[in-house]
């Protein structure tokens, strides 16, 4: 009887693992209209352009990547060109409504 109950919570505390491992790597709900401002207020249009396509910077429209590595090069950006983007100028909600934003531009 206690290995039975021993496995139950062993698998009970992965299944809680997993959930919070997915729940850590996954963006926050993103408002793809505020990510739309907050491209705009944050000047990202001047090297990205207005689309995030038409800049002089990578074309960033639909993006193709995890909410985590876009958070990533948000806050440490691998050009010396594009400013870094702290969490106390940038919250993490902002960056998910500029995610949500950049991916509905397919």
């Amino acid at each position: 009887m206690f290995k039975v109950r021993y496995a139950h919570t062993k698998l009970i505390l992965l299944a809680l693992a997993g959930a919070v491992a997915l729940t850590a790597c996954s963006a926050p709900p993103g408002d793809a209209e505020n990510g739309k401002r907050w491209y705009a207020m944050h000047n990202c249009s001047a090297c990205h352009g207005q689309n995030a396509n038409d800049g002089r910077a990578l074309a960033i429209a639909g993006l193709d990547m995890g909410f985590s590595r876009f958070e990533g090069i948000l806050r440490k950006p691998y050009s010396p060109s594009m400013p870094a983007f702290p969490e106390a100028r940038l919250s993490r909600q902002d960056a998910a409504d500029i995610y949500a934003w950049l991916r509905s531009l397919k």
